[in-house]
């Protein structure tokens, strides 16, 4: 294992792009994923063709992963890698608390090093490098791996130092835009029953007390063009919300809005899983959304 070699395991529409502008900071690269590797990773990276192989060689191992599953299986076959001590693994996924922490526990009793990185900001910003990224872990380690986490973000919060915290400020970050996706559907296809037009209402929201991302940066690319092409599916805000849920239990803080945008997302990732996310609004828009 070099020090000096960063792997990048999960090359999806978040990953891809992600590890293309760390390849571009001239570091070694080697990544993989599981739904092809040669043909999702970026210029100048070495594909290898398992996590294991990744956990051999690299230092700094970056995780982009899809879901909480994935994740976990990920993390345990790094922790089972020989030679893989001493080396840190960074999760930019969004895997809620009680991953964080169980991840955090089975790297360390191998010798491994792991922070929260969460990036918020969706594909299109992904592909600029615009993120932000929600650093838990030590200053001394942020510093380390700033150069990599600013290839991709303009914004890195240190939010803190224990395993979870980098997480629960993500969740905390997307309850309030996935409530957004549904708030402003909602409210939007209230207006154009009553006559007024879609992109005149944006524009109003824009300059007004309304504004949101959503509203701002979201629907103007994909509702308004009827491209529907974020790059995330239904099951995405869905299984985010949850987990934002699933703190607020466990923490037993107010979750009043969040369980009723949560109904939302259930039908809506019921209703077709595939789906890009951004056709939430279509779906509150033609009455398929509960209540």
């Amino acid at each position: 294992m070099d020090q000096d070699t960063v792997g990048f395991i999960g090359l999806g529409n978040m990953g891809g792009p992600m590890a293309g502008h760390v390849a571009r900071t001239g570091r070694d690269l080697i990544a993989y994923d599981s739904a092809g590797t040669q043909a999702r990773a970026p210029a100048g990276a070495r594909s290898a063709a398992s996590t294991p192989r990744v956990a051999e060689a690299a230092g700094i191992i970056f995780l982009s992963l899809p879901t909480v599953a994935a994740g976990r299986s990920v993390v345990g076959e790094i922790a089972g890698t020989d030679g893989a001590e001493g080396s840190l693994v960074v999760n930019t996924a969004t895997v809620g608390l009680k991953a964080a922490r169980e991840a955090h526990a089975i790297l360390a009793r191998r010798g491994i090093d792991y922070v929260d990185a969460p990036v918020s900001g969706m594909a299109f910003r992904a592909r600029e490098g615009t993120l932000a990224t929600m650093y838990s872990g030590s200053a001394g380690t942020l510093e380390r791996l700033r150069p990599l986490l600013e290839s991709y973000s303009t914004r890195v919060h240190h939010v803190g130092t224990e395993p979870g915290q980098g997480q629960l400020m993500k969740l905390v970050n997307n309850y309030l835009a996935i409530a957004s996706f549904v708030t402003t559907s909602e409210a939007l296809v209230t207006g154009m029953q009553g006559g007024l037009d879609l992109e005149t209402m944006l524009g109003v929201i824009e300059s007004s007390s309304g504004q949101n991302f959503i509203a701002s940066a979201v629907f103007p690319r994909h509702m308004v063009t009827e491209t529907f092409d974020s790059g995330g599916s239904a099951t995405l805000p869905h299984k985010d919300l949850d987990l934002y849920v699933e703190a607020a239990n466990d923490a037993d803080t107010p979750r009043h809005v969040a369980r009723a945008a949560l109904d939302v997302l259930e039908a809506f990732a019921a209703h077709d899983p595939d789906a890009d996310q951004s056709t939430i609004y279509r779906f509150i828009r033609d009455g398929l959304s509960p209540g």
